[in-house]
C-alpha cells in the first residue's frame, strides 16, 4: 500500500480547522471567565477596585499571550507544515513525532497562558495595591483555573479528533504510530478521566464558587432574595453551558473511541470470513492505535501465511504439507502400509530429442496435470515427479487397519484403470493440434514403506521408500518393455477385491523383475503389440 500524498489542500484541511479550534476554545473560555468572575467575585470595595484595575490589563495580557502562543505553536508544527507543502510521500521520524504529540503540545502551549495568569493577576494586585486578599481568589484564581482547564480539555479533545481524521492517515499510512518512541499522548483511561473532570468536576467547582459568592454577598449586606435570584440565574446558565459541553464531549469521544473500535471489530469479522485483504485505516497512537496496528498486522500475517501455504502446497502435496505442519519437522520416518502407483511415459527420450526444451517442459506439465488431477481425485497424493515419471501413494495417512488398507488398494486400482481414459482425452487434444500421441506404462504394488523426511538437516524432502515403491517402479519397467500397459501385484488385487473392487484384469502370472531373486505374481490389464525396438 503506497502512502497517500499530502497536498496543499490537505494542509488547509486540518490547519484552518485546527486554528479555529484553538482560538475558539480559548475565546469561549475567556468569555466564560468574564461571566463567572462577575457571578462569583466578592462585592467588597477592595474587590471592586481590583476588578476595575484589572479590566484594562486583560486586553494587554491577551495581546501578549496570544501572539506568543501562536509563535510557539507555529515553531512546533513547522516540520509538519513543510511536509505537507513539499508533497513528500514518506514522513520523517521528526514529522511523525510532531504529528503524534501535536494535540497535547498545542493544548499545553495554550494552557500555559492560563497558568501564567494565575500568577500575573495576584502579582499585579500586589504591585498596585500593596497587598492581596483571599476574597480575590474567585476572580483571580478559581475562574481562570477552571475555565483554563476547560479550554485545555476542549482544545486537546478536538485537536486529537482532527489529527486522527485528517493528519494521521497521511503521516502513518501503514500504521505504527503506537510504537513510536518519545510520543506524548493521553491513553484511553487518561482521556476518559479528562472528559470526566471537564463534564463532572468542573461544574461542581463552578457551583461551589457561585455558592461562596452568594454567601459573601449576603454577608456583606446584600438582599437574600436578590442574591438567591442571581444564584438561580447563574446556576441555570452554568447548567446549560456544561450540558452542551457534555453532549459535545460525549459525541467527540464516541467518534475517537467507539467508532475506531467498531471499525476494528468489523474488520476482524471480515477477516474471520476469509477477506484477508481487509485493513483498518491507522488513526491513533494510543491503545486504539495498538489495536488498529494489531488488526492490520494479523491480516498481513494471515495473508502471508495463506500465500506460503498455497505456494508450499504447489511444491509439496497438500496432504503432506498439512501432515508436516501438524508436527515437528525432523529427520527420520515411520513404517506405514500403503499402495504405490508408478506411471512413466513411453518413448519420452526420443520425443524430447525432437523438441526444444520449452516444448518438453510444456509437454510434461500437460501430461502431469491430467494424470495427477485424477490421482488426487481418487485419494492419492503425488509423492514426486521424476523426469517423465510420477509416483503416487494411497493410504499413507489413513488408519493402519485392514479396512483402510483394502480401501487404499481399491482406490489405487481405480486410479490405474482410469488413467488410460485421461490419456485418451489428452491425446485427442494433441491430435487436434497436430502433435503425436503419448503412451505410458503403470506398475502398482502394496506393502510396507517408510514415510518421512530424508536428506540433510538444512534440506529435507518428505517421501516414501521401501519394497512396495521398488516393486511398483520395476513393474512399470517390465510393462514398458513388454506387451502390457498395466501390471498390478497379486496382493494389491486381493486387497482391492476384499474392498469390493473387481478389476477387469487378465490371469495372474509371475514375472521376473530387476533386483529380485524371485519373480513377482502380477495381473495384467491389456495387451498391445510388442514394439520392434523400444524407442528408449
Amino acid at each position: 500500500m503506497s502512502p497517500p500524498t499530502p497536498t496543499r489542500s490537505g494542509l488547509f484541511g486540518w490547519l484552518v480547522p485546527g486554528a479555529a479550534i484553538v482560538i475558539g476554545a480559548n475565546a469561549m473560555a475567556s468569555g466564560m471567565t468574564e461571566v463567572t468572575i462577575d457571578l462569583m467575585r466578592s462585592r467588597s470595595a477592595f474587590a471592586d477596585a481590583v476588578r476595575a484595575h484589572d479590566l484594562p490589563w486583560v486586553i494587554a495580557y491577551n495581546a501578549i499571550a496570544y501572539p506568543c502562543a501562536f509563535v510557539a505553536v507555529a515553531w512546533y508544527l513547522a516540520p509538519l507544515l513543510r511536509f505537507y507543502r513539499s508533497g513528500a510521500g514518506e514522513a520523517s521520524p521528526r514529522v511523525q513525532l510532531r504529528t503524534v504529540n501535536a494535540p497535547l503540545v498545542v493544548a499545553a502551549i495554550a494552557y500555559t497562558g492560563w497558568l501564567l495568569a494565575l500568577v500575573f493577576w495576584p502579582t499585579l494586585t500586589l504591585i498596585h495595591f500593596g497587598h492581596w486578599s483571599p476574597e480575590l481568589a474567585s476572580q483571580q484564581v478559581l475562574s481562570p483555573a477552571v475555565n483554563g482547564f476547560l479550554a485545555f480539555a476542549t482544545t486537546y479533545l478536538l485537536l486529537d479528533w482532527l489529527f486522527r481524521v485528517r493528519v494521521m492517515p497521511h503521516v502513518f499510512p501503514r500504521g505504527g504510530a503506537s510504537q513510536l518512541p518519545g510520543r506524548l499522548v493521553l491513553g484511553v483511561r487518561a482521556r476518559l478521566l479528562l472528559f470526566f473532570i471537564a463534564v463532572a468536576f468542573m461544574p461542581l467547582f463552578t457551583l461551589l464558587g457561585l455558592i461562596r459568592a452568594a454567601s459573601s454577598h449576603v454577608a456583606t449586606g446584600g438582599s437574600f432574595v436578590e442574591v438567591l435570584a442571581q444564584l438561580e440565574r447563574a446556576g441555570q446558565r452554568t447548567f446549560l453551558a456544561y450540558v452542551g459541553l457534555g453532549i459535545g464531549f460525549s459525541l467527540l469521544l464516541a467518534r475517537t473511541l467507539t467508532r475506531p473500535l467498531g471499525d476494528a471489530a468489523a474488520a476482524l469479522r471480515r477477516i474471520q470470513r476469509g477477506d484477508l485483504g481487509t485493513r483498518v485505516t491507522p488513526s491513533a497512537s494510543d491503545e486504539v492505535g495498538v489495536l488498529e496496528d494489531g488488526v492490520n498486522a494479523m491480516a498481513t500475517a494471515l495473508q502471508d501465511r495463506q500465500h506460503i501455504l498455497r505456494t508450499f502446497g504447489r511444491i509439496v502435496e497438500p496432504a503432506v504439507r498439512d501432515h508436516l505442519l501438524a508436527g515437528e519437522l525432523h529427520l527420520g520416518g515411520e513404517v506405514r502400509f500403503a499402495t504405490t502407483l508408478f506411471c512413466d511415459l513411453r518413448g519420452f527420450t526420443a520425443l524430447s530429442e525432437q523438441l526444444p526444451p520449452t516444448a518438453v517442459v510444456a509437454l510434461l506439465n500437460q501430461f502431469f496435470a491430467a494424470m495427477a488431477g485424477w490421482a488426487r481425485a481418487e485419494g492419492g497424493f503425488v509423492d514426486k515427479f521424476m523426469g517423465d515419471a510420477m509416483l503416487v501413494v494411497f493410504g499413507l495417512f489413513d488408519p493402519q487397519d485392514d479396512t483402510a488398507r483394502e480401501r487404499a488398494a481399491a482406490a489405487a486400482l481405480r486410479c490405474a484403470l482410469g488413467l488410460p481414459a485421461r490419456l485418451a482425452a489428452l491425446n485427442a487434444a494433441r491430435a487436434a493440434s497436430g502433435e503425436p500421441p503419448l503412451a505410458f506404462s503403470i506398475g502398482v504394488a502394496s506393502g510396507d514403506v517408510v514415510a518421512g523426511t530424508i536428506g540433510a538437516e538444512d534440506r529435507l524432502e518428505y517421501t516414501v521408500i521401501g519394497d512396495a515403491v521398488n516393486v511398483a517402479a520395476r513393474l512399470q519397467e517390465v510393462a514398458k518393455h513388454g506387451i502390457h500397459d498395466l501390471l498390478v501385484t497379486e496382493n494389491t488385487l486381493h486387497l482391492a477385491a476384499r474392498a469390493g473392487m473387481m478389476a477387469p484384469l487378465t490371469a495372474i502370472d509371475s514375472v521376473p523383475i530387476r533386483g529380485r531373486s524371485e519373480p513377482v505374481r502380477v495381473a495384467c490389464l491389456v495387451q498391445r503389440p510388442r514394439p520392434a525396438a523400444d524407442p528408449r
